[in-house]
């Protein structure tokens, strides 16, 4: 009897206990990694999805990854026979290049028929956000073509002075068919930065990039034109920096250091650094009997920079946007050189209320270079026939 009251019974499982108290049995929970697994493959399709989505929407255009860049010169040079769609927000443009690096309506062979125009510069002149029959050197080549005479255009974004220096002796050298003429279009960065000889970058896959970091900032480069929905996410995020951060690479900000009475280039020995520079340039033209002829392209925020001064909105003391055009002047004045200022061209159109650039971007719009084209024009065209002669 002892022997049956010592013995236990059988304790009962949770599930039996379960089912007796007319409880359903629990499954068993996921592990961790199977629940990370189905988040990260609900994410996935989503991306999927929005991806196909902007695509079919055409919100976002993928261009080719390669650029149109390569080494060369005293820094970067455009590529021969180049073709590259580029894709801004908002606007996309075709680049193309003719077989001697300069950039064209087409690419392939570009026969320069005497007399001809050639033009230096910068982004401006090489008509960034625009295709080149609607940039303004675009224009004025058609209607000088029709006057019989031919012009090419060897300006390249980003350039200054002595890179556009050296890109142009490098051709003269290289051949005995010079240009009756040479159009040097300056602005404040071609001025200021005129020694900047972008000793910092480098070319990869045809594009500019950092010494510092390119690798990241060539793959952030090769995501971007390849996936529509990390352009999304990167232009939301810009946009809430911009509404309740700020930036400091504002377009103001930009324009107030360029144009600030502190810059380098307004010490005295620049200016004559610069000066000399600029004679040297202008000094070779004349060496291969071409006439060189200089025009200022103000940007658009020197014209705000003058309204905020005029408002009161700025210190005048900070901001002298007259500079740059006077010291090209004082060039030209000294060396017998035609100058030709676009800025009461643009200040005008300002005046009327007209948008000068893109939305987002500094550089001239499409109405704004028509009309810079044919100013340039109508202010050539006596010249025209001197170089026909």
């Amino acid at each position: 009897m002892s022997r049956l009251q010592s013995t236990e019974l059988p304790k009962q499982s949770s599930h039996t206990t379960s089912q007796a108290e007319g409880k359903p049995p629990q499954a068993a929970k996921p592990s961790r990694a199977v629940r990370i697994a189905i988040v990260c493959g609900t994410v996935l399709v989503c991306l999927i999805v929005l991806e196909l989505a902007l695509r079919a929407m055409g919100r976002y255009r993928m261009g080719e990854v390669d650029g149109y860049l390569e080494e060369g010169g005293i820094s970067y040079v455009l590529k021969k026979n180049a073709s590259k769609t580029v894709f801004w927000p908002g606007l996309s443009w075709n680049v193309y290049t003719c077989d001697l690096g300069f950039r064209a309506s087409k690419p392939g062979p570009r026969n320069l028929t005497p007399p001809y125009y050639a033009v230096l510069g910068s982004s401006d002149s090489f008509g960034n956000g625009l295709d080149y029959e609607n940039t303004f050197i675009g224009l004025l080549d058609e209607k000088m073509d029709a006057r019989g005479i031919d012009l090419v255009n060897m300006s390249v974004g980003g350039h200054h002075l002595q890179e556009q220096s050296a890109l142009f002796k490098e051709f003269a050298r290289s051949t005995t068919n010079h240009p009756a003429a040479v159009l040097i279009f300056f602005n404040p960065n071609f001025i200021g930065g005129y020694d900047d000889n972008h000793t910092d970058v480098v070319v990869r896959r045809g594009e500019l990039f950092p010494k510092e970091g390119w690798k990241m900032a060539m793959a952030r480069m090769i995501v971007a034109n390849s996936s529509a929905a990390y352009c999304f996410f990167r232009d939301g995020i810009r946009k809430t920096q911009q509404k309740y951060i700020g930036r400091q690479g504002s377009p103001i900000s930009f324009y107030v250091q360029r144009f600030s009475s502190k810059h380098p280039i307004r010490q005295p020995e620049k200016t004559q650094d610069f000066l000399k520079n600029l004679k040297d340039l202008t000094d070779f033209i004349r060496s291969v009997n071409a006439t060189p002829i200089c025009v200022y392209c103000p940007p658009a925020g020197q014209i705000d920079l003058n309204d905020m001064v005029a408002e009161g909105r700025l210190e005048s003391g900070l901001i002298d946007t007259q500079f740059f055009v006077d010291v090209v002047r004082q060039h030209c004045d000294a060396n017998g050189i035609r100058f030709i200022n676009l800025e009461p061209l643009v200040q005008e159109r300002y005046k009327r209320g007209e948008r000068l650039t893109f939305e987002g971007d500094g550089h001239y719009n499409g109405p704004t270079s028509r009309v810079v084209g044919e100013y340039l024009y109508k202010v050539l065209a006596p010249a025209d026939q001197t170089a026909l002669n």
